[in-house]
């Protein structure tokens, strides 16, 4: 098995099930485009709620 085939499996949680593959939806999921600014601001925010949160449990 390829790392493709292995990222394929894993990402939609495929399993052979009685010689057939089940698979749920995706577990990950597919950013829409931002432009730079809203980028910016998404991930300023995302930072700012993780740093907020890793010192709290820090103390």
């Amino acid at each position: 098995m390829t790392y493709g085939e292995y990222y394929y499996l894993v990402k939609y949680d495929m399993k052979l099930v009685d010689g057939s593959w089940i698979a749920k939806s995706p577990n990950m999921k597919i950013p829409l485009q931002m432009s730079r600014e809203e980028a910016s601001v998404y991930y300023t925010l995302k930072f700012r709620e993780y740093w907020k949160n890793l010192n709290l449990t820090q103390k």
